[in-house]
């Protein structure tokens, strides 16, 4: 069962300032705006990009920057000062040919990210937050849905990666719409190759891209998702990994797809 409780309190304790506005925003309906552009302003460096994990006195990461940009749209200050200078410092980051890469120096990831697969991953994951932000009619976005649509293998998938293949449908069903042809082609790849693993992060993006595509919140993989989540909830509340920023972030997306998928109506009271 569901423990939202205690998720909410291990949100409360150990999460970050925006974390604790953006739990409460999501779950209790409080807002406001002033505070919640403050708090996008406070972690964001002097280029307009965000540290990794926001750790102060870092380097600026496209990954992160983005990140935050899909936060803000959820909280609906996406049009704010500092989400353009945001956006601005991901546009200055954009190859000529629409992908984005992490630089090496700024990486506090595995190796691969500064390869061809982070390269591909990058892309896919900006690219759909950016859509998020409602920037669809961005330079941006034109450019990097020229790229993600060379990537196409046999007319029905992104790469051969499940985890690019994801995001990258789930651009497109923001961008032109669930019922477009082009996720229509893509939806049952990522059906047949929805993860087996545990990770409640990797769980939680793949299903969200699931819904973004149209497939119904009842349908049985959401559902086995749902169930399989719930499995996983530690006792202190949270979900994922054991560093604490990601895993504060981790527990807050995964009660906002709880609550889409109807798990929330399992607990007494809520």
């Amino acid at each position: 069962m569901l423990r939202v409780e205690r998720a909410l309190d291990y949100i409360e304790f150990e999460g970050t300032d925006l974390d604790r506005y953006r739990s409460r925003f999501l779950f209790n309906s409080e807002r406001d705006d002033t505070m919640a552009t403050w708090l996008l302003g406070a972690y964001q460096n002097t280029d307009g990009g965000y540290p990794l994990n926001l750790a102060y006195g870092k380097p600026s990461s496209i990954s992160e920057t983005a990140k935050i940009l899909g936060c803000a749209s959820e909280l609906e200050t996406a049009k704010s000062p500092v989400c353009r200078r945001a956006e601005e410092f991901i546009a200055s980051r954009q190859h000529p040919d629409g992908f984005w890469q992490e630089r090496f120096s700024q990486l506090d990831l595995e190796d691969q990210m500064g390869g061809e697969w982070g390269r591909l991953w990058l892309s896919a994951y900006v690219g759909r937050q950016l859509c998020r932000t409602s920037l669809l009619d961005s330079m941006e976005i034109k450019k990097v849905r020229n790229y993600l649509l060379s990537l196409r293998k046999d007319g029905n998938r992104f790469t051969t990666s499940p985890c690019i293949h994801f995001l990258a449908m789930s651009f497109f069903a923001l961008l032109d719409g669930a019922q477009c042809g082009l996720v229509r082609e893509s939806l049952p790849f990522a059906m047949e190759n929805f993860t087996a693993s545990s990770e409640p992060r990797l769980i939680e993006l793949q299903a969200t891209c699931l819904l973004d595509a149209g497939v119904p919140a009842g349908h049985e993989i959401l559902q086995n998702a749902k169930k399989r989540l719930l499995s996983v909830q530690a006792e202190d509340g949270g979900w994922g990994e054991r560093y604490k920023g990601l895993r504060v972030r981790t527990t807050i997306d995964v009660l906002k797809l709880l609550l889409e998928l109807g798990a929330w109506r399992l607990v007494e009271g809520v």
